[in-house]
């Protein structure tokens, strides 16, 4: 299906723009609505002219039906009908998570052609809103038979997201007002001497709370910039040039060391960039099965019992391994005096820990034959820095930091545990709807030799932007760098042509989301590479390739190598 727009390709140009204008108007309304019905409001006067469609239709999941609550159309469609989930096309989406882009409504098995035949759609788009289970959708119809463009279906995708982002906005805000409201009780049925105490105990326990954390994280980053200051400042005096390697390689794995703490809170946090696809926990475990033998130590037999028909979960293998190995590590300081660690899966769909939502997960056992936890422990096992290891022999994040990340991902952490009993830690992972591409692999390694070509880099962090040129200098780069993402789209549209874009996320003006949007639309052949810590992460489309700061030389050529394949 061509955009529905006349004249040459500089119009055409012009007209994309402006719908990706109203796409963002409508975005920015989005972020400001606190109730469905708002949301609705906003597609409603939206998304058809954004999309380009001759009619858009919003539908609410309603139970066992899908409830086609709007519409904006050149001809009546549903509105106010209610199907069956299973009979219907925003049914089938809502159910498996997907878009779905039918160039012929007669032609696919999926659509009811009944309920078509008195309509003028002849070829739509469906997109789910909501995660992680969507409750609502948003389908765009048009009168001819072919295929939806890619900017349509990314415009209607962009408007999904920002409703989905709204969406659990207004459920926060809820639960914050509900919340507000019977604290606000509560105080009224209080005196004020009693609301007074009640005062001072919230301030002292946020202090201590603070307190804790500040005095755990302070302590290790000390503990970890002490290697790092003290080598650099060896190396910069010249003084040992015959250390100057074994320096320098401290240095390095104290840094390290530094990113993985930053890593294991935010996914305590549960704001650790994650790059979810399709894993095969089989082959995973398989893979790492070498590390956990050697983690173990020869006192600690390893046992593994995953079948090979698991179907896939979704998940980011760099960080599920790391949580495998944490609680590998957990399990084998329980067993001083050696013992058993068994890892086991099974297929589930019953018999669920609260408060997931009934569906299909993969629930990876890790099992040890250790000392156990009493009530006491295992109730604090999770909070971040907890640990009944000696100072100095653990953070206290490794729990913590696995419960952050199957959270993250839609899933659950659940410990059962006695003293003399041994502990049983299931990690509950959503089985992946989607398949993965048949050749697409987990990482792109990075191309052995020197990189050609030329490299636009976009950073507002001198000290940043500096380091990361170095680097691409070193692989061979021809590098300009720029510190605002305006600047960028102005050179492009002026002439030059670099290989690729490698842009910071959060930046004041342009985010490198909206960035990596631009180019997408107007300069397709250019690469995109984000760099990026947390902020806004789920902003960024899923297929752009992203690197999380910090990152080593390796990890931003491997990066780069997975950008160009994109357009190559």
């Amino acid at each position: 299906m061509g955009e529905k727009v006349e004249g040459d390709y500089g119009s055409e140009q012009k007209a994309l723009a402006a719908r990706w204008s109203l796409a963002a108007e409508a975005m920015e309304a989005l972020a400001g609505a606190r109730s469905v019905d708002a949301i609705i409001s906003v597609l409603r006067a939206f998304a058809r002219r954004a999309v380009g469609a001759e009619g858009i239709a919003i539908i609410l999941r309603d139970e066992d039906k899908c409830h086609y609550i709007a519409e904006d159309a050149m001809e009546p469609l549903w509105a106010g009908q209610r199907f069956p989930m299973q009979r219907c096309v925003s049914g089938w989406a809502m159910q498996n998570h997907q878009t779905v882009v039918i160039p012929d409504v007669f032609m696919d098995a999926r659509v009811p052609v009944d309920a078509y035949r008195r309509t003028f759609v002849r070829s739509m788009i469906m997109v789910p809103i909501g995660r992680p289970d969507p409750i609502a959708a948003v389908g765009a119809y048009w009168s001819e038979a072919a295929e939806p463009t890619d900017n349509q279906v990314a415009l209607l995708e962009a408007l999904a997201r920002a409703a989905s982002t709204a969406l659990e906005n207004g459920r926060l805000f809820a639960s914050l007002e509900t919340l507000n409201g019977q604290l606000d009780r509560r105080v009224r049925d209080r005196t004020k001497e009693l609301q007074r105490s009640q005062d001072t105990l919230r301030q002292i326990q946020k202090m201590e709370i603070m307190g804790q954390l500040t005095g755990h994280v302070a302590h290790d980053f000390n503990n970890l910039l002490t290697p790092i200051i003290g080598g650099l400042d060896l190396i910069l005096s010249g003084r040992a040039p015959d250390r100057l390697e074994r320096t320098a390689a401290m240095a390095m794995q104290a840094a390290e060391t530094a990113q993985t703490l930053v890593q294991r809170l935010l996914a305590f946090a549960r704001r650790q960039p994650l790059q979810p696809t399709a894993v095969d926990l089989a082959s995973l475990v398989a893979g790492m099965q070498a590390l956990l033998v050697s983690t173990l130590g020869p006192r600690i037999d390893l046992s593994v019992e995953l079948p090979d028909d698991l179907p896939p979960v979704r998940a980011d293998g760099h960080q599920l391994e790391l949580a495998i190995i944490n609680l590998a590590v957990n399990a084998r300081d329980a067993m001083p005096e050696g013992g058993r660690l068994t890892l086991s899966a099974e297929l589930r769909s019953d018999g669920l820990p609260d408060p997931l939502p009934p569906r299909r997960y993969v629930c990876l056992t890790v099992a040890d034959t250790g000392i156990g936890m009493d009530d006491r422990v295992k109730a604090a096992a999770i909070e971040p820095f907890f640990t009944t290891k000696p100072a100095g022999q653990g953070t206290g994040l490794g729990l913590s930091m696995a419960h952050g990340l199957v959270g993250q991902l839609g899933g659950a952490l659940a410990i059962d545990s006695a003293p003399g009993l041994g502990t049983q830690v299931q990690l509950w992972l959503p089985v992946e709807q989607r398949k993965q591409p048949e050749g697409e692999s987990e990482s792109t390694d990075a191309v052995d030799g020197k990189a050609q070509g030329k490299v636009l880099l976009v950073d507002d962090n001198g000290l940043v932007r500096n380091s990361t040129r170095e680097m691409l200098i070193d692989m061979g780069y021809e590098v300009i760098d720029i510190d605002h993402a305006e600047l960028a789209i102005s050179m492009i549209e002026a002439g030059y042509t670099p290989d690729i874009v490698i842009t910071d996320h959060v930046m004041p003006g342009m985010t490198g989301a909206e960035l990596a949007l631009r180019l997408r639309m107007d300069h397709p052949g250019v690469a995109l590479l984000i760099i990026s810590g947390y902020q806004g992460i789920d902003l960024i489309a899923p297929d752009v390739v992203r690197l999380s700061k910090p990152f080593r030389r390796a990890h931003l050529q491997a990066s780069i190598a997975a950008a160009r394949a994109q357009v190559s």
